[in-house]
């Protein structure tokens, strides 16, 4: 509505209107006696009413939503369901449940379907080729699911829960270092990814990998050699923007004089770190490359040093190592790692440190096999890992305080082979040779978190497996009604 246009003066006297008074005189008319009460127009009525009425029928129409309340924690609440995939990597998956309760875990590559059973302290096993495999545990067999996958010669892939925010270090695409990067949909819904690729002169360009969809229950195979190719070594940070996906690497060193290669899964670290301790060196001879990422702005610094059953300490020769921004470094170690001896002297485990965080990878290539080994998260807790059996050797480092580490170890049946205490401090590694007939490994730390992993070896190669806490709870929101 328009209000009408007002006069330029308005006149001297308006009708009914008391005239103006002069400053500090009293008003002319009507006096309220003293102690008596004004009575509002209906007007005023209104105007106070109609307000307030409004508001509280807009509370009362909200006292049924359900929203967060400000300021609450989520609660901790068993797992009832969780989801493991295994990338392809041989056959078949073995798969347990810390849980403690017997059941049945699902199985789904493609197409087709299995259960596998399982029971406390036992290993079941799926078979169902060697693509890709989507384990479902529910209800009381769901908390503590744990899987993996191995194929000779040694060589393991990692089994694990769809990630978020995830590290792959030391990533091939050419042509005597190849890389497939695979990204497994378990959910019906759509997911999308995003890959930044950092290479040995900073962030590399790489379009493709912005944005890519990965469809319901599908997968998406990405050979890095096509996609981005590059000969010097390589780091990839994969994000999921949308949905849930499990990412994996499957890795490839390839002899150009003698056409043989050797693969190994290449296992992903969750975030840089100023601290980062590789444990599980195979023996032999061939050549042993340290890879390091920065993935940060500044420029750092990280020093080695050599993990040995009785010492850390900083081999002759092995000088600092200067870290661009954004940028992968390539550091050879064979020479350093040979300085510490063999036998009861050999070095067990590699120690970084550096002024900026990093993310890190031992890249071994020793008698013609290829095996990897990234940062194993610190067990504060219980952690399990299946075996795939054979001639497998324990490795603990990186405590901060005196402390124990008992070993368990069972076969496939679920019969308790060996129960061992381990004595570990900081400053040091140990080691504890595990029998060739255990599928199944708990390491259970006391007084101090402890790095643990298995090396499985052969006259074949070696792969290394790491010992992780499985998840058996999940966050749930503190929801209550309240207000907008």
């Amino acid at each position: 509505m328009s209000t009408p246009d007002l006069p330029d003066r308005a006149p001297d006297r308006a009708p009914d209107r008391a005239p103006d008074r002069a400053p500090g005189s009293r008003r002319a008319g009507r006096r309220t006696a003293p102690g008596a009460r004004t009575r509002p127009d209906a007007i005023t009525v209104v105007a106070v009413l109609v307000p307030v009425l409004a508001l509280l029928v807009a509370f009362l129409a909200h006292t049924g939503t359900t929203t967060a309340r400000v300021g609450s924690q989520p609660e901790d609440t068993r797992l009832t369901r969780s989801t493991v995939v295994c990338p392809p990597g041989g056959s078949p998956v073995l798969v347990a449940s810390t849980s403690g309760a017997s059941g049945s875990i699902r199985a789904r590559a493609g197409d087709a379907s299995a259960e596998a059973r399982v029971a406390p302290g036992t290993t079941g096993s799926v078979r169902l080729g060697g693509g890709v495999v989507v384990l479902t545990g529910e209800g009381d067999v769901a908390p503590g699911l744990v899987a993996g996958r191995f194929a000779t010669p040694p060589a393991g892939v990692e089994c694990q829960a769809p990630q978020f925010d995830q590290w792959f270090t030391g990533v091939g695409a050419g042509a005597g270092h190849r890389s497939v990067l695979r990204l497994v949909n378990p959910d019906a819904g759509r997911a999308v990814v995003d890959v930044t690729v950092l290479g040995g002169e900073g962030t590399v360009d790489a379009p493709r990998l912005r944005g890519i969809t990965v469809e319901g229950g599908s997968v998406r195979t990405l050979r890095l050699a096509e996609v981005v190719p590059r000969s010097d070594e390589l780091a990839l940070h994969v994000t999921v923007g949308r949905g849930r996906v499990a990412a994996s690497v499957l890795d490839t060193t390839r002899d150009l004089s003698s056409g043989r290669t050797g693969d190994d899964g290449l296992a992903s670290q969750a975030a840089p770190a100023r601290g980062n301790l590789v444990l599980g060196i195979p023996e032999g001879g061939g050549s042993r490359t340290l890879v390091l990422a920065n993935p940060g702005g500044s420029q750092g610094r990280a020093t080695v040093s050599l993990v040995t059953r009785d010492a850390v300490f900083a081999p002759v020769g092995l000088k600092p190592i200067t870290l661009p921004p954004r940028s992968v470094v390539e550091v050879p170690v064979a020479s350093a790692i040979r300085s510490a001896g063999t036998g009861d002297e050999a070095a067990v485990g590699l120690q970084i440190r550096s002024t900026v965080p990093v993310t890190s990878n031992l890249s071994t290539y020793v008698d013609r096999d290829l095996a990897t080994s990234v940062p194993p998260a610190p067990l504060t807790t219980a952690a399990t890992a299946v075996l795939p059996g054979g001639s497998q050797q324990l490795v603990l480092g990186g405590a901060r305080a005196a402390g124990v580490v008992t070993v368990e170890t069972r076969d496939a049946g679920g019969t308790v082979l060996s129960r061992k205490r381990v004595e570990v401090a900081p400053g040091r590694g140990d080691t504890l040779d595990l029998s060739r007939r255990a599928r199944l490994v708990t390491v259970t730390p006391t007084r101090t978190p402890i790095a643990a992993v298995v090396l499985v070896t052969s006259t074949r190669g070696a792969t290394v497996v790491r010992l992780r806490e499985a998840p058996t709870t999940s966050l749930v929101p503190d929801v209550a009604p309240g207000r907008p």
